[in-house]
């Protein structure tokens, strides 16, 4: 059995103007997993990764074309969904014997419209690693895709099965490690413009990792509020990843993905106890929490290499963030960016949002205010965007307030779904939704202040001209002067 499995081009990259620049090269560890399980248990996976490899649509169609796989297995996020929604229709009249089979959140939610408008034989709804194992088998032994949970199929008559229970991994030991040889790790890194406070000798040398599952907070926000509750690797597990890439590829610098990876205070602490004890040489970042960072933590976390926090703030105004579920006060977020710049070295990344529910343009000046009066080393001003899976977009989409593209006829706009994007200011496109009273331009507009305010200051230009890379300079020029004018 021919397997692959591919991360697909973004619909379409122009769409996003000069915000692409900020599309950075870091291996889909999602399908790498799924092939990892896949190889272990006897299965030959191929894996192509169209942003790495810079492979647009019509070269994909045509590698597929030649390649004639039994089954392709395809990553869906929200700005991959017109280009998997254009291939998969294409492969089921060009391959019809080839099994398509989709997976991650913009899939999940739009499972349906992806079945029946003859796109896919299959959608994975959650974690696909087991399911999609599941489904190999099935296929191999001719048995009925009816006894796979966590599943939605089109029988061979057509007729339409729908479990959408989100399936987890409860043991992430089970898991092999991602299967990165299936892939030139030398594709991937940061790019010469970056949104990384971190910067690396050579572009190579930055890998990402995923050493947890699942997040405690409910953010309305947020996608990963259906993950479930939270799952761990082992310190141990974690750190020999680390150490087998820094050894066999150089890497100096990791991005960890998790969601929340101090939300586990023990296993952060021993983790950095174990990169000490092996006498590591290399940094980190990870995203974190102000209800989950102490004093106590700070010292071992920069003692083992911790390089930055990426801390999710999001607004200046306490009655927003009780609206959107933070749990989080104001006080404390100021008490903890101070801490962490008064008792150590990492720096701070503030993750704000602009135009979030009921929020008022004087709300978003107090928040580029808030962001100004923090001492931060860099900040990011999203526009709050309802993504397909999160909780604030179901509600939504509900009460008919916002558009999915999803016609009366069944039939889908999938260039709608180009809309669903946090930084419309770098690429002069409507917001997909903007809060009762407010304006698309208007919002836009406050991302560009918010940005302008907050990094033309002095300090802040003297302090981010050492992440400047010379190659990058023009590109930069071209940036700043969309985003900031």
């Amino acid at each position: 059995m021919k397997i692959t499995l591919v991360s697909p081009p973004l619909s379409d990259a122009r769409s996003l103007g000069l915000g692409r620049l900020f599309f950075q090269k870091y291996e889909p560890l999602g399908i790498l997993y799924i092939a990892a399980v896949a190889k272990e248990h006897g299965y030959g996976v191929e894996v192509i990764d169209c942003t790495a490899q810079d492979m647009a649509l019509p070269v994909l169609k045509q590698r597929l074309l030649s390649s004639r796989p039994d089954v392709v297995g395809i990553s869906t996020l929200t700005l991959q969904g017109a280009a998997v929604f254009d291939l998969g229709r294409w492969l089921k009249a060009s391959l019809p014997d080839t099994f398509v089979v989709l997976g991650n959140i913009h899939a999940s939610v739009f499972a349906k419209e992806f079945l029946q408008n003859g796109c896919c034989d299959a959608v994975v709804h959650g974690e696909g690693e087991y399911v999609f194992l599941d489904i190999l088998r099935a296929l191999e032994k001719k048995r009925e895709l009816s006894a796979i949970s966590s599943l939605s199929y089109r029988d061979p008559s057509g007729t339409l099965h729908e479990d959408r229970r989100r399936a987890q991994v409860a043991d992430l030991a089970a898991l092999p490690p991602p299967a990165r040889a299936l892939l030139a790790g030398n594709a991937y890194g940061l790019g010469s413009i970056s949104n990384q406070i971190f910067v690396p000798r050579r572009p190579a040398s930055v890998r990402t990792m995923i050493t947890s599952r699942g997040c405690p907070n409910s953010c309305d926000f947020c996608t990963i509020a259906q993950s479930g509750r939270p799952r761990f690797n082992s310190p141990q597990r974690i750190v020999d990843e680390m150490q087998a890439l820094a050894a066999e590829s150089g890497v100096e610098y990791f991005y960890i993905l998790d969601s929340l990876f101090v939300s586990n205070r023990a296993r952060t602490l021993e983790v950095c106890r174990e990169i000490t004890r092996r006498g590591l040489d290399i940094r980190w970042g990870v995203q974190a929490h102000v209800n989950f960072l102490d004093p106590e933590m700070l010292g071992p976390m920069e003692r083992a290499g911790c390089y930055n926090v990426a801390i999710g703030i999001e607004s200046g105004v306490q009655r927003l963030l009780n609206l959107v579920s933070k749990g989080t006060r104001r006080d404390d977020i100021v008490r903890c960016v101070e801490m962490v710049k008064r008792r150590s070295r990492i720096k701070v990344e503030g993750l704000f949002m602009l135009g979030l529910p009921d929020e008022t343009q004087q709300e978003a000046l107090e928040t580029i205010a808030f962001a100004k009066s923090l001492p931060l080393d860099m900040a990011q001003f999203s526009i709050c965007t309802p993504y397909p899976g999160s909780p604030f977009f179901s509600r939504l989409r509900a009460t008919g307030q916002i558009d999915a593209g999803i016609r009366p006829d069944g039939s889908v706009d999938t260039a709608v779904w180009n809309r669903y994007f946090a930084y419309p200011a770098f690429a002069d496109i409507e917001p997909i939704w903007t809060p009762p009273g407010r304006t698309g331009r208007e919002l836009m507009a406050l991302q560009r202040r918010a940005n302008r305010e907050f990094y033309c200051r002095p300090k802040m230009l003297l302090k981010n001209l050492k992440r400047v890379r010379l190659q990058s300079v023009s590109a930069l020029c071209r940036l700043a002067w969309k985003v900031l004018s």
